[in-house]
């Protein structure tokens, strides 16, 4: 029975990038799927900027991920409409793809099917020595022992046991793996059910007019969502169906080609490649950890799709949760700092749910507008409003109440962390107060590290790509020397302001810090210190690195 530090099961973005950000920490690890092909199904398409800064940091070219994916022009807006082909009622733009993104961020969003960010990961994996990955194989099973866990591994001709220290379930929403734990999830598990039809069809002169990544339909005649992924090519139409109405499994190709064809509302050939059925779901783990198990990704939260969230919530969980096994198995930290991981990222998910919901419950606003108050006469209102949007006064407010949906950058970068891995950091604000749009970059306790264009050697680059993904970083201020000279004593990464690199703004009037003040990076990225003018820098450094990383024999000052 072999041995490993790490197994993670399951293979999709989130487990993929917990074994790459493992292997960035010098930690081994063990991938399995019990899958023994990729799905060919596009399934997600948003991959946002703090998901591509974590690949970036990994050696996985955020730039290249963004040639892969949709142009701004083609994926740039949402539309309401009636059929693809047919009226539209309004169009908002879809989240912030345009240069005005890279004063906060070097890697605005981008549209990609999640197959196409998924080879990138497996070509990144095979490149890995530190990560070993084998398809069709399931964890059926799961023996805690004081120094470890024994997972049995089943493959479609052997059994294997493999003993390791912990292991990361990223086994997606069904997770196998959670429930063996019997960890429950809370909140509504079948919100609405959908039949998702992957077909690929060259639809770009329908389209041409009016380009978009997201088409909401609402001819009464068909209904759902379609998802150009690549105009060209790719598609998916969302189709709500009842199953106390029509068995899921009698949606067949017979029986999906004329939805396909009324969503589109033309006469256009097309080629339907999948068709699954899935529900709706807004719940999230009761916990994250049960021993040496953690949850991760859509096995941790099931998110509506409202909102792009669920894949990008997974990364930043197998981010946040990468250095801290590290630390923990590098002898580094204190296994209570594996705690912090649900008392971190749980509220996270807590606030994208309740945004998610909140963006589905303001769809069906649109419904009772286009359909009127009398079921009898639906047909007779919609039909009106087919003819000419601009007879109804309350649309445009409706189109414009759905903003807040498809803008969601503060949730994407402005997500923040109070725990003991960190020295002070502010109350969270409840779900509610968050304003999802209005990023402000933060040099507060717990906020990730702001993006700043900055100069080093004559270069262009930005501030993230200087810090360490290994280590802590230490940023200190243009006089901080003693400050620098602690975390170099400590083995941790220094830079210094106005020296290492150039800001084309002052470090006091940015920070909030004096010249000789420094701030403490997290491997992660997060602020976990602000340090004012030294008295005794080391002994003050030491003291907090003890603290963040739950060493043993710490007593607070």
């Amino acid at each position: 029975m072999s041995r490993l530090p790490v197994l993670v099961v399951g293979a999709g973005p989130v487990g993929c990038l917990a074994a790459l950000l493992l292997a960035r920490q010098g930690i081994a690890s063990h991938l399995v799927d019990r899958r023994p092909l990729p799905s060919s199904a596009p399934r997600a398409h948003a991959v946002n900027p703090r998901t591509l800064e974590i690949c970036e940091s990994i050696g996985v070219s955020a730039a290249a991920l963004r040639r892969a994916g949709a142009s701004a022009n083609d994926a740039g807006f949402v539309r309401f409409m009636g059929t693809l082909s047919g009226p539209e009622f309004g169009s908002l733009p879809y989240e912030r793809q345009d240069d005005a993104a890279l004063a906060y961020t070097p890697f605005p969003l981008t549209n990609i099917p999640q197959s196409k960010f998924e080879a990138a990961l497996f070509e990144a994996l095979a490149a890995e020595p530190l990560v070993s990955f084998q398809r069709g194989v399931a964890c059926t099973s799961l023996e805690e022992h004081p120094d470890g866990v024994v997972a049995t591994l089943t493959g479609k001709n052997e059994t294997a046991r493999l003993d390791c220290s912990y292991v990361v379930a990223a086994d997606g929403a069904g997770s196998r793996l959670r429930d063996a734990l019997g960890i429950a999830m809370e909140g509504p598990e079948a919100l609405q059910h959908y039949i998702m039809i992957h077909f690929e069809a060259d639809l770009r002169s329908v389209t041409a007019p009016r380009p978009g990544v997201l088409y909401f339909l609402f001819d009464p005649a068909t209904s759902g969502v379609i998802i150009a992924y690549d105009r060209a090519g790719t598609w998916v139409l969302m189709h709500p169906c009842d199953p106390a109405v029509a068995s899921p499994e009698r949606f067949d190709e017979a029986k999906c080609r004329p939805l396909v064809a009324a969503a589109i509302g033309g006469d256009t050939s097309f080629t339907i490649r999948n068709i699954s059925p899935w529900a709706m779901s807004a719940q999230i783990a009761e916990h994250y950890r049960k021993g040496r198990v953690f949850l991760a990704g859509d096995a941790a939260h099931r998110f509506p799709p409202t909102g792009g969230l669920g894949l990008n919530t997974g990364a930043v969980d197998a981010q946040n949760l990468a250095w801290k096994l590290a630390a923990v198995l590098k002898g580094e930290a204190g296994e209570a700092l594996l705690d912090t991981y649900e008392t971190e990222r749980r509220p996270v998910a807590i606030a994208n749910s309740e945004q998610s919901l909140t963006n589905a419950a303001k769809l069906f606003d649109l419904f009772g507008v286009l359909y009127g108050a009398d079921p009898e006469r639906m047909m007779e209102h919609y039909g009106v409003l087919a003819v000419d949007p601009a007879a109804s006064a309350e649309l445009p407010a409706a189109i414009e109440a759905q903003r807040p949906h498809f803008d969601s950058f503060n949730l994407q970068l402005g997500y923040r962390y109070a725990s003991s891995a960190l020295a002070g950091a502010p109350p969270l604000l409840a779900a509610s107060e968050i304003d999802i749009s209005d990023y402000r970059p933060s040099w507060d306790v717990g906020a990730h590290l702001p993006h700043r264009w900055v100069s080093r050697g004559g270069e262009r680059v930005s501030l993230l790509s200087l810090r360490d993904p290994a280590r802590f970083t230490l940023l200190a201020g243009p006089a901080a020397s003693a400050w620098r000279a602690a975390a170099e004593g400590l083995g941790l990464h220094a830079l210094t302001s106005a020296s290492d690199f150039t800001d084309e703004e002052n470090w006091s009037a940015l920070t909030g810090l004096p010249c000789d003040g420094a701030l403490l990076v997290r491997p992660d990225g997060h602020i976990a210190c602000r340090f004012e003018a030294a008295e005794d820098a080391p002994r003050d450094l030491a003291r907090v690195m003890v603290s963040l990383l739950s060493l043993p024999g710490f007593v607070p000052a």
